[in-house]
């Protein structure tokens, strides 16, 4: 049997995993308390006092959509109150207003009061309720969300757990308001490090529909779009490919090989060889990178053909394929074909105003294409250490220029601390790193001024001295030419 959730009183919550706002997430409710809900009153009631509760509940309401967190307490306090005064302290009632209490204790940034609140109102629901009853969803989400910003993601995955486990009694296996629990967990599982897990909670929700639409379902194409969002994010750079094919199989056989439809998932598919192409030197059999950059390229190739086959070819589409040739080729070391890609991009969102946030979003500043980050933890040896062990916090702040090529035409260190541990390193990387250049009037131009703070984690015995140089070449992975992309 399940037993009552409660946060402990610890010193360690702070942090914060995710950003979230619990207004939209169903973390707080529009119905004011039960005891006006046709539940039958336990103590006589005061029309005042009614009155007054309910006044303070609409105006917690607004702080909260306001997002004023913290003014929101204490209005939500006094409906805790008026209700404990109304219905007694020991009443089905107290449910909501403790929820919404803990939700703006929540958004406000006291995790003890919240959980405090959250776990008050999972015991209510099970005393008056049971252990399963569906009211026990909306508190248990909190407190795991509590948990979460307390970095305290075992408890977090527990209250979940049993979220989803409400759910599924009462709902089935197959319902749709599980997804936002399993999204939940996904994030949990991700804090614990367990990536299989938080891929399994990712991969069931595209089970969930298909077991509701069909597995060959034309309409599974959003839940496929977001799981190789999923795997994307997480750097799952064959799952991700293996996903967007999977989309564009099913479009070519319900909508036909030319639909414009293709286009966003045949960008991403050429991504996904990219990024395949700088995640190794040697990628594996047959795909070596000189393998897997072509092979983006004939895909993009398959992705502009179709744009420009419409009647009406979409200006966003093409710029948003031609962008990609140029990260491509820049990437490449094809510096001709690179600039023909982006100055295109530029002409085509130039011809309408309306397109000029998405000018603006390609080449207001230089985009990294290209980086060789710098040590996270440092010396290397100091991610073996057994679990616990102290590690202090760093950082080096380096500033430097772009050229109008993408390249890195200047890096000074300008504050670390500890000064000198491993600024080279730092440096180093800022200089090899390759940009998309920022352009100006349809011309690319160089940008100054730019910075770059890189934090990172070293054992306190580590000496303070930097490591030998490494290769600063500031190339991409072959020799510029002057191919065309034509």
């Amino acid at each position: 049997m399940y037993q009552s959730c409660r946060l402990p009183v610890t010193q360690s919550m702070v942090g914060l995993i995710v950003a979230m706002s619990c207004a939209g997430t169903g973390l707080w409710s529009h119905a004011a308390y039960a005891g006006e809900s046709g539940a039958l009153p336990s103590a006589p009631r005061s029309e005042a006092a009614v009155e007054r509760r309910s006044a303070a509940y609409q105006r917690m309401l607004r702080l909260l959509e306001e997002d004023r967190p913290a003014d929101a307490v204490p209005a939500a306090f006094e409906v805790v109150e008026l209700t404990r005064q109304l219905d007694g302290d020991d009443d089905a009632a107290l449910v909501t207003p403790l929820t919404n209490l803990a939700t703006a204790q929540l958004r406000a940034g006291d995790l003890l009061a919240a959980g405090n609140n959250y776990s008050a109102a999972v015991t209510l629901v099970e005393k008056h309720a049971g252990i399963v009853s569906p009211q026990l969803i909306t508190p248990l989400m909190g407190l795991g969300r509590t948990y979460m910003q307390a970095e305290q993601f075992v408890q977090a995955t527990e209250s979940f757990e049993r979220a989803l486990h409400v759910n599924h009694v009462n709902e089935g296996f197959y319902n749709l308001d599980q997804l936002p629990v399993r999204d939940a967990l996904t994030e949990s599982y991700l804090g614990q490090k367990d990536f299989d897990k938080a891929n399994f909670h990712q991969e069931s929700q595209l089970q969930i529909m298909a077991h509701r639409l069909g597995r060959e379902s034309p309409e599974l194409l959003p839940a496929l779009s977001r799981l190789g969002d999923w795997y994307e994010q997480t750097g799952q750079v064959l799952s991700a490919r293996l996903v967007r094919q999977d989309a564009v199989r099913r479009i070519a056989a319900t909508r036909g090989e030319n639909d414009p439809a293709m286009v966003a998932p045949l960008i991403a598919v050429a991504s996904s060889y990219r990024q395949q192409a700088l995640q190794s030197p040697v990628a594996g059999p047959m795909q070596e990178p000189e393998t897997l950059l072509p092979m983006s390229g004939v895909v993009l190739r398959k992705a502009l053909d179709i744009v420009d086959q419409q009647p009406e070819p979409d200006p966003l589409q093409r710029a948003a394929v031609l962008i990609e040739f140029g990260d491509l080729y820049r990437i490449w070391g094809k510096r001709n074909s690179s600039t023909e890609a982006y100055d295109e991009a530029w002409q085509t969102l130039s011809g309408n105003e309306k397109f000029a946030g998405r000018r603006e979003e390609y080449f207001a500043r230089p985009v990294r294409l290209l980086w060789n980050p710098a040590p996270q933890i440092y010396p290397a040896s100091a991610r073996k250490l057994p679990p616990g062990s102290k590690l202090e916090s760093g950082y080096v702040v380096v500033r430097y220029s772009v050229d109008a090529m993408g390249l890195v035409s200047s890096a000074e260190v300008m504050e670390s601390d500890p000064a000198g541990l491993i600024d080279k390193s730092v440096l180093n990387a800022v200089r090899r790193s390759l940009y998309r250049p920022r352009y100006a009037d349809g011309v690319a131009v160089p940008t100054e001024g730019l910075s770059l703070r890189h934090e990172f984690a070293y054992r306190i015995e580590a000496k303070a001295t930097s490591p030998p140089d490494t290769p600063e070449s500031g190339k991409p992975l072959s020799q510029p030419d002057s191919d065309s992309r034509n």
